[in-house]
Parts: C-alpha cells; sequence; structure tokens
C-alpha cells in the first residue's frame, strides 16, 4: 500500500554497514539544526491521524509524522499531543485500545478544524 511518506528509509544490513557513517552526520545536522521543522498543512496532518486510525497508511508514515517537528506552531502543539499518546500505555502497543483511537479522532477533528476541512 502506498504511504503518505515521501521519506526513504534503509533497513537490513545496509542499515548496519552505514552506521559509522550515518551518526556523526546525523550529529552534526542535529548540532546546526539541520532539516529538523518539516513544512505541513492542517490537512497533511489530519490525513496522516485518519490513514493511522483506519491502518490505511504507509509502513513508515506515523513514525515519519510524529518523529518529526513541524514548522507552524499550531500543528506542532498537535503533533506533541499525538507524541505523548505514544508514551502512554495505551498508544504503546498495537493495536492501539479503543480509548487511544478516540483520542486519536479528537486530534484528528481538531486538525481538520484548523484547515477548516472536516472530512468525518
Amino acid at each position: 500500500m502506498p504511504g503518505r511518506s515521501s521519506d526513504w528509509h534503509i533497513t537490513g544490513w545496509k542499515a548496519f554497514v552505514l552506521l559509522p557513517i550515518a551518526v556523526p552526520v546525523i550529529l552534526f545536522l542535529r548540532l546546526f539544526g539541520i532539516g529538523q521543522y518539516k513544512k505541513r498543512s492542517a490537512e497533511e496532518v489530519a490525513g496522516y491521524i485518519r490513514d493511522f486510525t483506519r491502518d490505511s497508511g504507509g509502513e513508515w508514515d506515523w513514525d515519519d509524522f510524529i518523529s518529526v517537528r513541524i514548522e507552524d506552531p499550531e500543528l506542532e502543539a498537535l503533533r506533541d499531543e499525538l507524541e505523548a499518546l505514544r508514551d502512554e500505555a495505551s498508544m504503546v502497543k498495537l493495536p492501539v485500545t479503543e480509548s487511544g483511537i478516540e483520542e486519536l479522532k479528537r486530534l484528528m477533528r481538531k486538525a481538520e478544524a484548523l484547515a477548516g476541512t472536516p472530512q468525518d
């Protein structure tokens, strides 16, 4: 299933071989604040949440979404709420509990309200 995320990922033995190169590069980028924010629209944020609740996103979509800060302060606050959910007991293991899904839907409605386009 095609995903929302356009980021690419290296897995398996290739990741292990590239580790000695990747760690210093990542530390350098973090040190100088390069690539720490992504420009996302409220529609995109709502779409990531919708895909996750419907289990219709790509393999790495949710991780890519939750792991990268958003330029827009309102959407970043929403992403922070979603990231906090990940740390709660209801979100640690999949499938997500019913209360976790309800909380995700609440945050999706919040993102849709920011976009001005309710979907469901």
